[in-house]
Protein backbone atom coordinates (compact mmCIF):
# COMPACT_ATOMS: atom_id res chain seq x y z
CA UNK A 1 0.00 0.00 0.00
CA UNK A 2 1.50 3.33 -0.96
CA UNK A 3 1.61 6.24 1.45
CA UNK A 4 -1.18 8.16 -0.29
CA UNK A 5 -3.53 5.16 -0.11
CA UNK A 6 -2.63 4.58 3.54
CA UNK A 7 -3.31 8.21 4.43
CA UNK A 8 -6.66 8.15 2.63
CA UNK A 9 -7.75 5.02 4.51
CA UNK A 10 -6.57 6.53 7.81
CA UNK A 11 -8.58 9.66 7.06
CA UNK A 12 -11.68 7.59 6.24
CA UNK A 13 -11.22 5.60 9.46
CA UNK A 14 -10.97 8.77 11.57
CA UNK A 15 -14.01 10.26 9.84
CA UNK A 16 -16.11 7.11 10.38
CA UNK A 17 -15.04 6.88 14.01
CA UNK A 18 -16.04 10.52 14.63
CA UNK A 19 -19.35 9.89 12.87
CA UNK A 20 -20.03 6.86 15.07
CA UNK A 21 -19.19 8.85 18.19
CA UNK A 22 -21.99 11.24 17.28
CA UNK A 23 -24.48 8.52 16.32
CA UNK A 24 -23.96 5.83 18.96
CA UNK A 25 -25.09 6.07 22.55
CA UNK A 26 -22.16 6.48 24.99
CA UNK A 27 -22.21 2.84 26.17
CA UNK A 28 -22.20 1.49 22.61
CA UNK A 29 -19.38 3.85 21.67
CA UNK A 30 -17.42 2.65 24.72
CA UNK A 31 -17.94 -0.95 23.57
CA UNK A 32 -16.70 0.01 20.11
CA UNK A 33 -13.55 1.55 21.60
CA UNK A 34 -12.88 -1.54 23.75
CA UNK A 35 -13.14 -3.73 20.66
CA UNK A 36 -10.85 -1.41 18.69
CA UNK A 37 -8.29 -1.48 21.53
CA UNK A 38 -8.35 -5.27 21.36
CA UNK A 39 -7.86 -5.15 17.60
CA UNK A 40 -4.97 -2.72 18.05
CA UNK A 41 -3.35 -5.08 20.56
CA UNK A 42 -3.79 -8.00 18.13
CA UNK A 43 -2.12 -6.02 15.35
CA UNK A 44 0.77 -4.90 17.56
CA UNK A 45 1.39 -8.38 18.96
CA UNK A 46 0.58 -10.15 15.67
CA UNK A 47 -1.98 -12.49 17.22
CA UNK A 48 -4.63 -14.27 15.18
CA UNK A 49 -7.56 -13.01 17.22
CA UNK A 50 -8.74 -11.09 20.20
CA UNK A 51 -11.12 -11.68 23.04
CA UNK A 52 -13.08 -8.76 24.38
CA UNK A 53 -15.04 -9.58 27.53
CA UNK A 54 -18.73 -8.86 26.91
CA UNK A 55 -21.29 -8.41 29.62
CA UNK A 56 -24.88 -9.43 28.84
CA UNK A 57 -25.62 -5.72 28.27
CA UNK A 58 -22.71 -5.52 25.82
CA UNK A 59 -24.16 -8.46 23.92
CA UNK A 60 -27.49 -6.64 23.73
CA UNK A 61 -25.66 -3.60 22.31
CA UNK A 62 -23.90 -5.73 19.72
CA UNK A 63 -26.80 -5.65 17.29
CA UNK A 64 -26.46 -6.63 13.63
CA UNK A 65 -26.34 -2.90 12.79
CA UNK A 66 -23.53 -2.36 15.33
CA UNK A 67 -21.65 -5.36 13.91
CA UNK A 68 -22.01 -3.97 10.39
CA UNK A 69 -20.67 -0.58 11.49
CA UNK A 70 -17.72 -2.28 13.19
CA UNK A 71 -17.04 -4.44 10.13
CA UNK A 72 -17.06 -1.41 7.84
CA UNK A 73 -14.78 0.48 10.21
CA UNK A 74 -12.28 -2.37 10.54
CA UNK A 75 -12.28 -2.90 6.78
CA UNK A 76 -10.25 0.32 6.63
CA UNK A 77 -7.47 -1.13 8.81
CA UNK A 78 -4.40 -2.77 7.38
CA UNK A 79 -3.32 -3.00 3.76
CA UNK A 80 -6.26 -5.20 2.81
CA UNK A 81 -8.58 -4.41 5.70
CA UNK A 82 -9.41 -6.77 8.52
CA UNK A 83 -11.98 -9.53 8.54
CA UNK A 84 -14.23 -9.42 11.57
CA UNK A 85 -15.66 -12.59 13.11
CA UNK A 86 -17.82 -12.44 16.21
CA UNK A 87 -18.54 -15.62 18.13
CA UNK A 88 -21.04 -15.67 20.98
CA UNK A 89 -21.39 -19.45 20.67
CA UNK A 90 -20.00 -20.43 24.06
CA UNK A 91 -22.05 -17.75 25.80
CA UNK A 92 -25.26 -18.83 24.06
CA UNK A 93 -24.66 -22.47 24.93
CA UNK A 94 -24.10 -21.59 28.58
CA UNK A 95 -27.32 -19.52 28.58
CA UNK A 96 -29.25 -22.40 26.97
CA UNK A 97 -28.02 -24.87 29.58
CA UNK A 98 -28.92 -22.46 32.38
CA UNK A 99 -32.46 -21.98 31.03
CA UNK A 100 -32.89 -25.75 30.71
CA UNK A 101 -31.72 -26.24 34.30
CA UNK A 102 -34.20 -23.62 35.53
CA UNK A 103 -36.97 -25.33 33.57
CA UNK A 104 -36.14 -28.73 35.11
CA UNK A 105 -36.06 -27.28 38.63
CA UNK A 106 -39.45 -25.68 37.93
CA UNK A 107 -40.87 -29.08 36.99
CA UNK A 108 -41.00 -28.42 33.25
CA UNK A 109 -39.52 -30.62 30.54
CA UNK A 110 -37.07 -28.45 28.57
CA UNK A 111 -37.16 -30.96 25.69
CA UNK A 112 -40.83 -30.21 24.91
CA UNK A 113 -41.86 -27.43 22.57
Amino acid sequence: MDEEHFLERAKQFAYRLAELRNRLDPDSYDLLLRILRGINDAILHRTDGIEVPFSPRDQDRFTPAFGQELAELTSLLGPHGLRLVVDFGAERERDRLEVEAIARVSGMDPGRS
